[in-house]
């Protein structure tokens, strides 16, 4: 009989087999065993298992990586045994001599997954093993497997060090911070030494240098964490301190080590380059982690002048030029003296610590002459364009000109020395301005147009700190509208620059007076014969100039024309979906500003959708770009937006229909689109009430979509109650009762507004039958009489009762008391009407008071003993009713109060949803009842119901205080 192990041995080389449905069994056949006893544990085994095949040992591996990802935590679903945990654990750092990298790799990963869970609690003896096999390792280098151990165990270190780092829990950090100087001696003994070794090697020993550098690189990973988490006030602790101080030493000799290694040894010149390349991190993450203990440390002073001297070209000249790489670190070095908020003092009570850093950054490194030769350099060497830039520009300039879009500065020498240099102008203003200003000046002649654009761009960047220095709009109608004609091929770099520069400034300081100028400029840069580059550029910052707070759509009216027409030539052109989207995105921004104004030009723009969609298949967001345009057409357009119905129906199909593969990432957009297509139409079209059903069915799947749903469905209602019904009533009420019960506030008062609009446009003779058949009227029902909502919400659920009862009192009353006979509760209907009064005073809003009033009245009239029984706390509520009305001198207004409800949009434009908002408002019976006259009526109907004035006065109004009527008599003359 085959044992457990020799099975899994046979399904992991079925796993391993190149044939499809081999492996699919054998994957199967593992996800089953994955979580029974002992599995991990095999699978640990046979990995350790030199003798077998390489791909068997690959799978086990990845396999026991998986299970501990999944069942290696104590509150897992079928957890790990804590014996097979322990079994697991023993074993982990036996393997530390596998020859195979890619296993060895897979095995580091495993352990350090395993000690971020159970470092110190469950493995406390982990990193006093670990740095042992290092130590021993070590001292027995001239032994070939002794050298694999080391590096093996140096390189799993580094992995659990990293490991350990990640955890975000203060007891976490503590723990790491509690073993980090013990592992800092040991590792940074054997990053020194091998360093020695190193610089002492004769250049010539290739296999020498490798293995030393090889050695201290892992070192040095791991000591760059160890000391910036290890050590939160390492500027006190002498081992961290020093080796501060031999990282700079070391670096400035890598870089003059580099230059004596042969060319041909490639591999050796990215070795040092790794070193150089990880010194600069770790002065970067110390800064990052602890800015103010950077700066007091001694040496930091030396350290940043160091980078200093590298960017101004200043070190060494036995030093090897430095790459792009270090060139950043250093500006993202510098960035972080200029602008870190823990160096700004408090002029209220300054910390010490902060005082000591300013003195230390303005005294022994920004000073005066640092900060004026730093801008200088920065303008001048950094952020220069380049021949590549210009190579670039021709062969692929829609890739330029995205790249230029995109937030890669930390990674890019110019885009980040424009960032250096923004932070250098906001904390040196004053000394800086007048330097910009006279650059500025000077470029009218200048040649040099790599460095005229740097100027500019520097005049740009500091529009916000230059903003009382340069009259811009003087600049613009002069020189840059000059520049801007000058049709020099050479000359295309500045005209770009020129329209990139006025949407920096266009929000800052450039008058109204001058919009018409910018347009100019940004409809010149976008004519057919300009460089693709400079276009794309235009387009932009044209989108910025009328996206602006204080854009007059009259300014731009004379433009609309040319615009359009040249955007469309751009799209026509760009092949990129990013571009695509950026001009879409222009295009959308001119017709929401534009407004009506559009509607000349819209069946351009419109053209260009169709086959733009149809070329952005699996181009996600580039569709929803394209529904944002459509939603803004439809917007723009208002009635006269029915002419795009055979366009925009499809697209609203496709994004909210969840078998759609797109659905998810174009609904919300869809969304949006379908409510202006409803709000904007004058009637409906069958095409437009066939997806009614659709908007019920998303209503009905949850919480997700509730709030636009009920949007949606409100505007199928206002345009066509009876027809909605018909389509999708059943379906929509019984969806809406689903929902009821157990929301939070909001939701519940969303639900119950919708059903109030439900209430108001469609008929009880058609809705009726429905609420009660779908469960609603008892579900609702049993809300308030058990006061299962806050008072905010069942007050909600009593509006949209008294909605009922206004209508049709009659089927209100036999309703409940059908209920009540359900539930076994004959005196449902006194309970229902008790609860009604007593929640009266929490109704806030007179309209809904004077709705509630006007419910419990039309009540009265059904002439039920168990609502005239209350007839003396209706008295109480006519009173303060009537007299709220009765505030302005006048009676009752007529057109009553309206409620802005939250989730209402602004209604200040006639579109047709508006003004069927206003015509159901108007036809309301709380603004068009006067209620003394109703009450008047209601009362005189009960007392012929009810056998006479006589009778009605001796058999219920004798209950009623004789001075509560005699002040009630008053208000209802």
């Amino acid at each position: 009989m085959s044992s457990p192990r020799d099975v899994l041995l046979t399904v992991l080389t079925e796993a391993a087999s190149q044939e499809p449905a081999r492996m699919q069994n054998a994957v199967t056949q593992l996800q089953q065993w994955e979580a029974t006893a002992q599995f991990n544990a095999t699978l640990q085994d046979i990995f350790y298992d030199k003798s077998l095949d390489t791909n068997i040992r690959w799978q086990a591996i990845i396999y026991l990586k998986n299970g501990i990802d999944k069942y290696w935590r104590r509150n897992a679903r079928s957890a790990i045994a804590p014996e097979e945990k322990t079994a697991i654990r023993s074993r982990l750092l036996t393997a530390l001599d596998e020859e195979q990298k890619p296993l060895a790799t897979q095995n580091a990963v495993l352990i350090a997954k395993i000690a971020r869970l159970d470092f110190p609690l469950e493995w406390p003896d982990l990193l006093t093993t670990l740095l042992e096999i290092v130590r021993n390792s070590t001292a027995n280098e001239s032994d070939p497997r002794a050298r694999l151990v080391q590096q093996r165990s140096l390189y799993t270190l580094h992995l659990v060090v990293k490991g350990l780092i990640s955890k975000t829990l203060a007891a976490g950090r503590k723990q790491f911070q509690q073993v980090a100087p013990d592992l800092f001696t040991d590792i940074v003994a054997i990053y020194v030494r091998y360093v020695d070794l190193l610089f002492a090697s004769n250049t010539t020993n290739i296999e020498s240098l490798s293995s030393c550098l090889e050695t201290s690189q892992m070192a040095l990973k791991c000591l760059r964490r160890v000391v910036v988490h290890g050590f939160p006030e390492f500027a006190s602790s002498s081992g961290p301190v020093a080796f501060f101080k031999l990282a700079l030493e070391h670096l400035q000799k890598f870089m003059a080590f580099k230059e004596t290694i042969p060319e041909q040894c490639s591999f050796l010149i990215t070795s040092v380059d790794a070193h150089i390349k990880l010194i600069g991190k770790f002065y970067l993450d110390l800064m990052d982690a602890h800015p103010r203990q950077f700066i007091v440390t001694p040496g930091a002073s030396d350290v940043l002048r160091f980078y200093w001297s590298i960017l101004e070209g200043n070190q060494s000249e036995h030093a090897a030029a430095p790459s792009q790489n270090t060139l950043i670190q250093a500006l993202l070095l510098i960035k972080k003296t200029l602008k870190d908020p823990q160096f700004i003092l408090n002029d209220h009570d300054p910390e010490p610590i902060v005082v000591r850093c300013r003195e230390v950054i303005e005294k022994e490194f920004m000073t005066s002459e640092t900060t004026n030769r730093l801008a200088e350099i920065l303008i001048t060497k950094y952020m220069r364009l380049s021949e590549a830039d210009m190579e670039e520009w021709d062969s692929s300039p829609e890739e330029w000109a995205l790249e230029e879009e995109a937030d890669s500065w930390k990674y890019q020498l110019r885009p980040c020395a424009e960032k250096v240099f923004m932070d250098l102008l906001s904390s040196q203003r004053s000394r800086l301005s007048p330097l910009l200003v006279q650059l500025a000046g000077t470029t009218p002649t200048m040649t040099d147009l790599f460095l005229k654009d740097s100027i500019y761009c520097a005049v740009g960047l500091g529009s916000h700190d230059l903003y009382g220095a340069v009259d811009f709009d003087s600049w613009l109608n002069g020189q840059l509208s000059q520049e801007v004609q000058n049709a020099d091929p050479n000359y295309k770099i500045i005209r770009r620059r020129i329209a990139w520069m006025i949407g920096k400034w266009v929000s800052v300081n450039i008058s109204k007076a001058a919009r018409p100028t910018v347009y100019t400029v940004m409809l010149h840069l976008l004519r057919p014969e300009e460089h693709l580059a400079v276009r794309l550029a235009a387009a932009q910052n044209l989108k910025v100039s009328i996206d602006d707070w204080d854009f007059e759509p009259q300014s731009f009216a004379p433009f609309l024309e040319q615009a359009v027409q040249g955007l469309r030539l751009v799209m026509s052109e760009v092949e990129e979906p990013d571009s695509k989207m950026k001009i879409l995105s222009c295009m959308s921004i001119i017709v929401e500003r534009m407004d009506e104004h559009i509607a000349p030009y819209a069946q351009q723009i419109i053209e260009l959708l169709p086959p733009l969609w149809q070329a952005a298949a699996d181009q996600h967001l580039l569709q929803s770009a394209i529904l944002v345009i459509m939603t803004k057409l439809v917007e723009s357009l208002k009635s006269q937006s029915v002419g795009l119905h055979a366009l925009v129906m499809p697209l609203i199909r496709l994004s909210v229909d969840p078998t759609q593969d797109a659905h998810v990432y174009l609904m919300e957009d869809g969304f949006e689109l379908w409510l202006a297509t409803l709000k904007s139409a004058r009637e409906p079209t069958a095409e437009l009430i066939s997806l009614a059903p659709a908007a019920v069915t998303l209503l009905s799947e949850g919480m997700d979509n509730m709030r636009t749903m009920l949007k949606i469905l409100q505007s199928y209602l206002l345009i066509d109650a009876e027809r909605t019904f018909q389509a999708a009533g059943p379906a929509m009420i019984s969806a809406v009762a689903g929902l009821l019960g157990g929301l939070r506030v909001e939701a519940s008062v969303a639900i119950m507004q919708f059903m109030d609009v439900v209430a108001q446009t469609c008929p009880v003779r058609i809705a009726g039958e429905i609420y009660a058949s779908s469960g609603l009227m008892h579900k609702v029902l049993s809300i308030i009489i058990e006061k299962k909502e806050t008072n905010v919400v069942l007050c909600q659920f009593l509006a949209f009762m008294a909605r009922l009862a206004v209508e049709d009192a009659a089927y209100l009353t036999k309703t409940v008391t059908d209920a009540g006979q359900q539930f076994g509760q004959p005196q449902l209907l006194g309970a229902f009407v008790d609860v009604w009064m007593e929640k009266f005073d929490n109704v806030s809003h007179p309209k809904y008071r004077k709705l509630h009033a006007m419910g419990l009245t039309a009540m009265m009239r059904t002439t039920d003993p168990q609502i005239l029984s209350q007839l003396s706390r209706l008295v109480g509520i006519w009173g303060d009713v009537l007299n709220e009305v009765n505030e302005n001198g006048t009676g009752d207004s007529l057109v009553y109060w309206r409620e802005a409800q939250e989730d209402e949009d602004d209604t200040s434009e006639e579109t047709a949803e508006v003004l069927r908002r206003r015509d159901l408002l108007k036809r309301d019976p709380v603004h068009t009842t006067n209620l003394a006259h109703y009450i008047t009526a209601s009362l005189q109907e009960c007392e012929r119901l009810n056998g006479g004035a006589e009778s009605f006065r001796e058999h219920w109004l004798s209950k009623v205080d004789p001075l509560m009527l005699g002040s009630l008599t008053p208000l209802l003359a």
